[in-house]
């Protein structure tokens, strides 16, 4: 078979693979089978699947930082049209105006329902406030683990070892 065949072919099948992956494809089988018809000695699919896994890393990471510069937009956009706003409420309260009708717009100044200020909230009768429950005690992880690490059972917890994978 013609090497430069084969290594397209081999490109396609990685490719699939981490298609599967992307699309959260839960079926492990189908994973399995595709990872299976991959030829090549372990090592080399060791490597190229380590190569996958790097693009999809590097994919992921322009993706995140797409979204934090869509977000950024986002708010300037949501800042400008604020600012906007204030400018047109502005000029329409300086000259005296409760509405404006134009071509492409009805603009009217209309007033917001009322809204309740506490000055002193120290000085509000009882039955004007509000009482919390406070939230249930959180386990601390930091104490337990030390514990553990000691030696000294803590009932109700226990250490886990988890393996991960570097790729360097």
């Amino acid at each position: 078979m013609n090497p430069v065949f084969e290594a397209f072919e081999l490109a396609a099948q990685y490719r699939q693979l981490a298609e599967l992956l992307a699309d959260r494809h839960d079926d492990e089988q189908v994973i399995a089978d595709t990872l299976e018809s991959i030829s090549g000695p372990l090592d080399e699919q060791l490597e190229n699947l380590a190569k996958m896994v790097r693009n999809i890393e590097s994919a992921d990471r322009g993706v995140q930082e797409t979204i934090a510069g869509l977000e950024a937009r986002h708010a300037a956009l949501q800042r400008a049209a604020e600012r906007g706003r204030k400018l047109i409420l502005d000029v329409m309260r300086m000259a005296q105006r409760d509405r404006a009708t134009t071509a492409l717009f009805s603009i009217a100044v209309k007033k917001n329902p009322p809204v309740v200020v506490v000055d002193s909230a120290a000085e509000l009768p009882p039955t004007y406030l509000t009482y919390q429950e406070p939230p249930p005690p959180t386990p601390n992880k930091k104490a337990i683990a030390a514990a553990l690490k000691a030696g000294m059972p803590v009932p109700g917890a226990h250490c886990e070892q988890s393996v991960r994978l570097e790729i360097h």
